[in-house]
């Protein structure tokens, strides 16, 4: 049970990320599904609306709960959402890029085509929001470690 605990904690932001990453790809999912499938919209449309939901719905829980990133400042908050939806935004070109890949030219069910599409995304997207997230608590890890250095040396 130790060896469990020791895998969980060494990499918790991975274990947290896939939670948060697997709710995130099923709220992609499921409106993609709702816009496309009940309401008849274009798969495009779907997938874009689809992605504006699930994306902002990522931002705060990776955020929060995922790698626990306190903003500073304002202006910190938003460094932090502006880079997290450009990086999101290459992964929108290439979650769009695989859906008309799948859907016009190779003639796949449009479902089966989003769910292999997010765990192509979602790979993409772990390591991205780990280099934007975990930038400023490392940075403060860093600072910690000098900080205490120094300290125990002046000791």
């Amino acid at each position: 049970m130790q060896w469990l605990t020791k895998v969980y904690r060494r990499y918790q932001y991975f274990w947290k990320y896939a939670i948060f990453g697997f709710m995130a790809a099923l709220v992609n999912v499921v409106a993609f599904w709702i816009l496309h499938s009940i309401l008849f919209e274009h798969y495009l449309f779907s997938n874009t609306i689809a992605w504006i939901i699930a994306t902002l719905f990522s931002f705060f829980t990776n955020k929060a709960v995922v790698f626990h990133s306190k903003s500073t400042s304002f202006w910190h908050w938003c460094r932090e959402f502006i880079s997290f939806m450009l990086t999101r935004g290459l992964s929108y070109l290439f979650d769009t890029l695989i859906m008309f890949v799948g859907i016009s030219l190779l003639f796949w069910g449009p479902m089966v085509v989003k769910i292999i599409d997010q765990i192509l995304v979602g790979i993409f997207n772990y390591g991205t929001s780990r280099l934007i997230f975990m930038e400023h608590n490392q940075k403060m890890r860093m600072r910690h470690n000098l900080m205490k250095r120094l300290s125990n040396r002046n000791s």
